[in-house]
């Protein structure tokens, strides 16, 4: 019965789970099944034991359950995500004891690697790695003969531009190698010193194998065939490089093995002792029994059943709020005209389902540099579609950030708030960028603060849409970015006014 109510619960979030392991977190399709083989391990072990239930472990069980409420009404996948492992840690602590849960600690930790990682951190941790990839790439490559001009995470090579995309960062060889670097430790390994060594190892190593894919693909490029960069070739390189950092782990394991020798670490292949656990059975004992195993178990039955008739008859239909599209934004603002710019597929593949609008708007009274205007709106985040920070994207497309900061903008009919200020450069063009996140007629320029009144909202009125609002303009010849930054206000006092159409208060 307490399966059952757990698959009421978690059914579908676990469903949606390991649908997202197709994608960069592959991996997670052995994370479970490794910690299954580790408590197979401990069978033996594990009968030793006799159940000294805890009522703690209910208390955990509350807090994974109000975990999981928040993840829910709050659209937040990660923490729903989270919330099937505390319950299960409740569970454990609950009916069988904290002794229990320490034999099993191990594989039990081991399950949050197969959750992805919070889209707000994993963009933090992406972008950076495909400029470092990149930058590697740029720097080996002329070692060869291949003159490279590096902007952002493009590489220009005589032949054709190398783009390093999300996929090409490293993040899937890093999660997955670090994983099957526990793993790899865990089963060849009794020294916790070298294990921590070979998961903290599979970082450089991954980040290494990487770039060495790109510099492959860089001279193959050019000294061969163009076509090489894309289709089955290009994939079959990546499991090649994965193979190779697979031979790196072990290398290094070896060379730390040698090392514990040098420094009279116990040679690998000796166990370290485990001292009896608390609740082992002894000789001739048949266990205390647990005199209020009904009251345990009913109690867990209504905490669970409560949160699934709560959820079930809260999260409903959420609320899509009605708008105007996008396209449907004017084009002229005043002296202002504007032309709409095409967004490739692939940018709005990363973008997610939305809707957007990119245009150019110039003013056709003054002879004055144009501006773009940038609009990104998603009517639902439930799902984990979430809004890219321009911080990650404009480094991205090779523009590289001089200054930031924040400005309070005074825009009609808003109350003042405060938006991002950035000032970027290429080569000898800068250009400068005020962007903020705007919802339910609340603007914000953090996007960690926008992410929590997204969590809050949804809860509060079942709704999780929200937007991105962007405009860029150049800082031409001998301007100042202050006063391109009065273009951009004196643009945006026309804008602000019509926001309210097209992002719903």
């Amino acid at each position: 019965m307490l399966a059952g109510l757990i698959g009421w619960l978690y059914s579908s979030i676990l469903w949606y789970l390991v649908r997202d392991w197709k994608g960069d977190f592959a991996h997670g399709y052995f994370v479970p099944a490794f910690s299954l083989f580790v408590l197979w391990q401990k069978r033996s072990r594990l009968a030793e034991l006799r159940p000294i239930p805890s009522a703690a472990g209910l208390f955990i069980m509350l807090f994974a359950v109000m975990v999981l409420v928040v993840g829910v009404m709050g659209a937040e996948l990660f923490l729903s995500r989270v919330s099937f492992i505390l319950l299960s840690a409740g569970l454990i602590v609950y009916f069988l004891g904290w002794h229990y849960f320490r034999e099993v600690f191990f594989p039990w930790a081991f399950l949050i690697l197969m959750i992805p990682i919070p889209v707000i951190i994993f963009n933090q941790i992406t972008f950076p790695l495909q400029l470092l990839a990149s930058k590697l790439a740029a720097t080996v490559l002329p070692i060869f003969g291949v003159p490279v001009l590096r902007e952002g995470n493009v590489i220009n090579l005589p032949s054709m531009p190398l783009e390093v995309a999300e996929a090409c960062s490293g993040i899937r060889s890093l999660l997955s190698l670090t994983t099957l670097a526990i793993m790899y430790g865990y089963l060849l390994e009794t020294r916790l010193w070298i294990r921590i060594a070979l998961a903290l190892g599979a970082v450089p190593i991954a980040v290494a194998a990487n770039s060495l894919r790109i510099v492959g693909t860089g001279l193959l490029v050019q000294y061969w065939d163009p076509s090489l960069a894309e289709g089955f070739f290009h994939a079959f390189q990546a499991w090649l490089v994965f193979v190779v950092s697979l031979i790196m782990l072990f290398l290094l394991h070896k060379l730390l093995v040698v090392l514990g020798r040098k420094i009279g670490d116990p040679a690998i292949g000796n166990p370290v002792p485990v001292a009896p656990a608390d609740g082992t059975i002894a000789r001739g004992e048949t266990g205390r029994r647990d005199r209020r195993p009904y009251l345990r178990f009913l109690l867990a039955a209504a905490l669970l059943a409560a949160t699934a008739t709560f959820l079930h008859r809260r999260n409903g239909n959420e609320i899509i709020a009605a708008r105007q599209s996008l396209s449907s934004f004017p084009s002229a603002l005043g002296d202002w005209k504007g032309t709409d710019v095409p967004i490739p597929p692939d940018a709005l593949k990363v973008l997610g389902p939305g809707d957007f609008l990119l245009r150019t708007y110039e003013n056709e009274a003054e002879a004055e540099p144009q501006v773009d205007l940038f609009l990104a709106y998603f009517p639902s985040q439930r799902a984990g579609d979430t809004i890219h920070s321009p911080k990650h994207c404009l480094p991205g497309a090779g523009w590289s950030p001089v200054a930031s900061d924040r400005v309070t903008l005074n825009l009609p009919a808003h109350s003042p708030f405060s938006a991002n200020r950035y000032i970027i450069a290429k080569g000898g063009d800068r250009q400068l960028v005020l962007y903020w996140y705007l919802a339910h007629d609340r603007a914000v320029a953090s996007e960690y603060w926008a992410k929590f009144y997204l969590v809050a909202d949804a809860m509060r009125m079942n709704r999780s849409d929200g937007s991105l609002v962007r405009f860029t303009t150049p800082i031409s010849g001998q301007e100042t970015p202050d006063s391109a930054q009065q273009r951009l206000l004196a643009f945006a006092d026309r804008v602000g006014p019509l926001l309210g159409n097209y992002v719903p208060r």
